[in-house]
């Protein structure tokens, strides 16, 4: 396994069920080099959603290996996934929802405060952000 890759996917296999089994993955392999862009399609019921809950570390595979930056994290306690996964990753779920008594900047601003950037910071930031994408924020 090298440095050239962010993530590594061997043999990732999830099934789920009792008595009835269903394999929503079945000997996955991928491989994600630092810089890569991958887009995941295909339809309904595919296993796209299961892929990136075990790459996002939120679910945990039946078998296989899950390197991420060379660290297998099928290994790590509960709580080392936790910190790795606030740490090192970064999410766009498929249903979000957004606080609806906040603004714009107040909902970007919300990760960046619960990660522990202070307040100045996180507007500065989100604010950037927002510029990015052409979003006023007055």
């Amino acid at each position: 396994m090298s440095d050239e890759y962010i993530i590594q996917i061997k043999n990732l296999t999830r099934v789920f069920g009792d008595g009835v089994e269903i394999k929503a993955l079945d000997g996955v392999d991928l491989d994600i080099k630092r810089g890569e862009f991958l887009s995941i399609i295909g339809p309904s019921g595919s296993g796209k959603s299961t892929l990136l809950n075990q790459i996002g570390i939120l679910d945990t595979p039946t078998s296989g290996t899950i390197l991420l930056n060379g660290v297998d994290v099928t290994k790590m306690s509960d709580k080392k996934r936790s910190r790795t996964r606030n740490k090192e990753l970064g999410f766009i779920f498929q249903y979000h929802h957004l606080l609806p008594d906040f603004n714009a900047l107040e909902n970007v601003m919300m990760p960046l405060l619960i990660s522990g950037i202070k307040s100045s910071q996180a507007r500065k930031v989100a604010s950037k952000l927002l510029d990015e994408v052409g979003w006023a924020t007055g």
